[in-house]
């Protein structure tokens, strides 16, 4: 909810202070949260709440969207690759941290010994008493990441830049410029006026805030969104705790975990070049279409025990990953670069409904329907996306505004 309700205000905190410092400020501050929760996680529920959830979610949404924005500027013809490429890297740090958090609290592969409604729940002190430190180490490393990508991170240079570089080397080939434009053209002064065939007319097609909040495919593309995050939610909350009603190897899931993170780095990847290939509405429909069938049949890996839940984990969070590589490119083209961190905000605050939403649906229905009722229900959830998303299109722009 902090990130959903956090994430464009990068873009209004960024005409201020620019791109490194608010990231930087936003990456910190998500930081500052984790290495809190050392203290949080020993004596308050709601104090975690706040440092693990609300100043994580909150430094996450300030930073999140600027590097994918400038990598955007960097790419302009890859918009899909270029957005998928900067996503994968969040999505794909699960890789790392899972195993490392694994190690570090349960490096003996303890199992859960406490069941309390069917769910596992561990209690062994030796286990127990790493948990706190494991905030700190994560949190301090980090802020060192984030701090070597700030000091990397850099807007392409702007038009004007670019000629003030190649100012000297115009002014060096004006005379020849000159001569063969007056012998050929009889010019009056000879001047040489170079255009970007890029640049078209010049005129900036980009939609504002308020703009894009009056068309059709803002609230298209934002209750899609709240949708697919649905299985987003339930999916990275639960996979876990599903895998447990069967299995009992503790650093098995935590590897399947892992491994699940590399198909969410390179799904992201995949997604937004299929994007770029085709387009949006085209690679949307065939995630929802392959989510739908994968979470349905989930339940089928009770019968193949561990090595068709690992491939099923993998191939969810996979084809999951897509949703944030093709919604920031769909931001981008539906409603311009100029406004982007700004718009593509606004498109995500759809998660701040849908993360409270997942969590009771899970608490209140997981008892009454079974797994398969869930794994029915969010199938049902992406189902419904892909019947809207049929109806989306990039023209529903400043022509078709409501």
């Amino acid at each position: 909810m902090g990130q959903g309700a956090a994430i464009f205000l990068g873009g209004i905190i960024s005409r201020t202070l620019g791109l490194k410092l608010t990231v930087l400020l936003g990456s910190w501050f998500m930081s500052a949260g984790v290495i809190l929760t050392y203290f949080t996680v020993q004596h308050s529920y709601i104090a975690i709440i706040f440092t693990y959830g609300v100043m994580n979610g909150i430094g996450c949404g300030v930073a999140y969207s600027l590097p994918v924005g400038c990598a955007m500027k960097w790419m302009p013809e890859r918009k899909g690759l270029a957005g998928g490429l900067v996503v994968a890297g969040f999505g794909g740090g699960a890789f790392i941290f899972n195993l490392i958090q694994t190690a570090f609290i349960n490096p003996d592969n303890l199992s859960p010994d406490v069941t309390v409604n069917g769910e596992h729940y561990f209690s062994q002190p030796e286990l127990l008493q790493r948990v706190p430190w494991v905030f700190v180490l994560t949190g301090g490393i980090y802020a060192t990441m984030q701090l070597v990508g700030v000091l990397l991170i850099a807007d392409p240079p702007t038009q004007e830049e670019v000629k003030t570089i190649s100012e000297p080397e115009l002014s060096n080939s004006k005379a020849i410029d000159r001569s063969d434009t007056t012998a050929n053209n009889n010019s009056d002064d000879g001047d040489v006026t170079c255009v970007d065939p890029k640049e078209g007319s010049g005129v900036d097609d980009s939609m504002s805030p308020l703009q894009m909040l009056k068309t059709r495919s803002f609230y298209t593309l934002w209750v899609c969104f709240l949708l697919n995050g649905q299985g987003v939610v339930f999916l990275a909350g639960l996979y876990k705790d599903y895998g447990q009603t069967f299995i009992q190897n503790d650093v098995f899931l935590a590897v399947s975990g892992a491994f699940a993170a590399v198909f969410n780095f390179s799904g992201r990847m995949f997604w937004g070049f299929l994007a770029d290939r085709y387009s949006f509405k085209t690679a949307m429909m065939c995630l929802c279409t392959s989510f739908s069938c994968l979470i349905i049949t989930f339940n089928a890996t009770r019968l193949g025990k561990e090595p068709l839940y690992f491939i099923y984990v993998c191939l969810l969070f996979g084809t999951l990953s897509g949703n944030y590589a093709l919604f920031s490119v769909a931001a981008a083209r539906s409603f311009g670069e100029k406004h982007y961190p700004i718009n593509y905000g606004l498109l995500f605050t759809s998660q701040t409904i849908t993360a409270p939403l997942g969590a009771v649906l899970a608490s209140q229905l997981k008892t009454q329907i079974g797994w398969f009722g869930m794994f029915s229900m969010i199938a049902g959830f992406s189902f419904l996306s892909l019947l809207l998303i049929t109806t989306f299109s990039v023209k529903n722009s400043k022509d078709q505004q409501t």
